[in-house]
């Protein structure tokens, strides 16, 4: 899932609200896309901001798990 589909579903769901919609969305937001290489030509994954490992990382991948 992008980083902007999960920011989405994050708002889609009603029981989230308040400080803890506040604090998903800063993990979220903490462990956003970053493009590791801007040639053209050459194949660079992309890589957590905060984690620095191949996105989604395992932050975004057990907050993916929990919102199903």
């Amino acid at each position: 899932m992008k980083h902007d589909e999960l920011l989405a579903k994050i708002d889609s769901f009603t029981c989230c609200s308040g400080a803890y919609e506040l604090a998903l969305r800063a993990a979220v937001e903490l462990h956003k896309i970053v493009q590791t290489c801007f040639d053209v030509t050459c194949y660079c994954p992309d890589h957590c901001q905060s984690c620095r490992t191949n996105y989604p990382c395992l932050t975004i991948q057990a907050i993916e798990k929990e919102l199903g």
